[in-house]
């Protein structure tokens, strides 16, 4: 949770006059996540089988994801796990030796996803988007601000004696 507080922080503080006016921070009181999002997104009910976060747009065809994973297997195994689902075609991959993106198309829609290793190497934090391919250009720096969040907040949330390493 505390890697959405930074992340709702970090947008907030990176938008331009114009985002301003489309953005605010958005405090999502169920679960007390904090995520700047346009001003009538929405956090999704929790799935039983899956404990991240949702978060969707008002006409439910767009959502972002943010969650964390131990990191419990190999790095290419997760990374391979990040990148690869069913129905998808990958249109960009670029990663390091601890961090994954991997961008594409599922029929007439976007998806995004990123994966970092965080917390000396105990966790992975992960985002991952999908919305209408027709608004890409809408959603371009959304994505890119959100990307840039986890990077930046890498070791939030992961203790004090973690977080200083």
């Amino acid at each position: 949770m505390r890697i959405l507080l930074a992340l709702g922080l970090l947008l907030s503080l990176s938008c331009n006059p114009a985002d301003a006016r489309r953005h605010r921070t958005n405090r999502v009181t169920a679960g007390g996540i904090a995520a700047v999002l346009p001003a009538d997104w929405k956090l999704l009910p929790p799935e039983p089988n899956w404990t991240g976060k949702r978060l969707g747009s008002p006409d439910g065809r767009a959502w972002l994801a943010v969650y964390e994973s131990p990191a419990r297997e190999s790095i290419p195994d997760y990374m391979n796990t990040v990148a690869r689902a069913e129905g998808e075609r990958i249109t960009y991959r670029k990663q390091g030796s601890s961090w994954i993106v991997v961008s594409g198309f599922k029929g007439d829609r976007i998806f995004y996803r990123k994966a970092m290793l965080a917390c000396a190497n105990s966790r992975w934090h992960n985002i991952a988007f999908e919305y209408p391919a027709a608004e890409k250009l809408h959603y371009d720096v959304f994505v890119t601000r959100t990307s840039r969040a986890l990077a930046a907040h890498r070791n939030d949330g992961c203790g004090r004696d973690i977080a200083g390493r």
